[in-house]
């Protein structure tokens, strides 16, 4: 059962930036909305955040706040939302400051950088998240589904 979302309303200002007016009637202009379970609850928890990095409130679940509020935050969750599935990895060659990963993902070949061993993490039930050096994150979500060349690559580094 969710919590009783606060008076709150979600637009777009005329610079395409998102607005949130709060439950005291304060219009807070350029937030950003940051999903704090984004790989272990995707559709719940969501903080909105100030310019500043400040959190103005927290919503349980966004499915409960009305139109057009719902879809205005969606949407700017949608576009915020890039985690490409990893599918294949074709190659990780070590370099002097860390690897760089060629790989197959759901949008396609693509090659990354990762700094250390530390950025591929381990989200149980066979699920790995790897932080590329611009905070890119990618998904393993079974690694077990991979082929097994592609597992034996992956071996090495958790």
């Amino acid at each position: 059962m969710s919590t009783p979302l606060p008076n709150i309303e979600f637009s777009k200002d005329e610079s395409g930036r998102l607005v949130l007016v709060d439950q005291a009637g304060v219009r807070h202009v350029n937030v950003h909305p940051a999903k704090l379970f984004p790989l272990t609850d995707k559709d719940f928890w969501v903080s909105i955040q100030s310019e500043g990095a400040r959190e103005i409130v927290c919503i349980e679940d966004p499915q409960t706040l009305p139109e057009p509020s719902r879809s205005v935050l969606l949407e700017t969750l949608a576009r915020r939302d890039f985690v490409p599935i990893i599918q294949v990895i074709h190659r990780i060659v070590r370099l002097a400051d860390g690897h760089e990963w060629h790989v197959t993902t759901d949008r396609g070949d693509t090659s990354f950088g990762v700094e250390t061993d530390e950025s591929i993490q381990n989200l149980g039930h066979g699920r790995l998240v790897i932080v590329d050096r611009r905070n890119t994150r990618y998904l393993i979500p079974n690694v077990a589904s991979l082929d097994r060349v592609s597992r034996r690559k992956l071996e090495h580094y958790y």
